[in-house]
């Protein structure tokens, strides 16, 4: 039985790691990269003690930052993911992936059809990959999606490559309606489940059950 995965991103206080810690996610995502979001390793390190994250993988996002940074807030918290969130090249991901034990995801910037060809070379290298919207000069949580009708482009190459894939840029209740006939193998989100500016754990119940009623639909085709 396929169960789309789910991450909860923007974890940026202990009372909203609290929120998504009980809900029912696969990841939880902490912005390390300069951000309205962001906080520091340390900080996560405590939260993490307080709370322990039970079955959730931790991943840390991170944009265009030195590898000596990324490496820091690998040994200091406990992840189990690194999402490179901004033009970080094959080179930079290859040294980073030989010097700390967790998984490598790349996040591609969708513009149009042509930005699958942005991927393909780090095919073999990445463990992962997300394909997000960039908004000027930011990288992410913009609350804004890509053309979703190209995620069949993104879903054929990830399983022709055996690499899974999250979507993420403008996911909320509203629009995860039109998202979900895509099956996509992951979602991502962050503004879409906050209420004024804090995790909603209503909103995040909302969005678990339109995923899991979709999952039991596709799979009793």
């Amino acid at each position: 039985m396929s169960r789309t995965k789910v991450k909860f991103c923007g974890n940026k206080s202990l009372e909203d790691y609290e929120a998504t810690v009980s809900s029912d996610a696969d990841y939880l995502g902490f912005v390390f990269a300069r951000s309205k979001r962001q906080v520091k390793p340390e900080q996560v390190a405590e939260w993490v003690v307080a709370v322990p994250p039970r079955n959730k993988r931790l991943v840390g996002i991170f944009v265009n930052q030195s590898k000596e940074f990324i490496l820091h807030a690998v040994r200091t918290v406990p992840l189990d993911v690194v999402q490179c969130h901004g033009d970080e090249g094959l080179t930079f991901i290859k040294e980073l992936k030989s010097q700390c034990n967790v998984d490598i995801w790349k996040v591609i910037h969708h513009e149009d059809e042509t930005t699958l060809n942005k991927l393909t070379p780090f095919i073999g290298t990445i463990d992962g990959f997300v394909v997000d919207k960039k908004v000027g000069n930011q990288y992410g949580g913009t609350g804004t999606s890509f053309n979703w009708e190209h995620i069949p482009l993104y879903d054929k190459l990830s399983k022709q490559y055996g690499i899974p894939y999250m979507i993420a840029g403008g996911i909320n209740v509203e629009t995860l309606q039109e998202l979900l006939p895509y099956s996509p193998q992951g979602i991502d989100l962050s503004s879409g489940i906050e209420e004024n500016f804090a995790k909603s754990k209503e909103k995040m119940n909302l969005i678990e059950r339109m995923v899991r009623e979709h999952d039991k639909r596709t799979n009793t085709r």
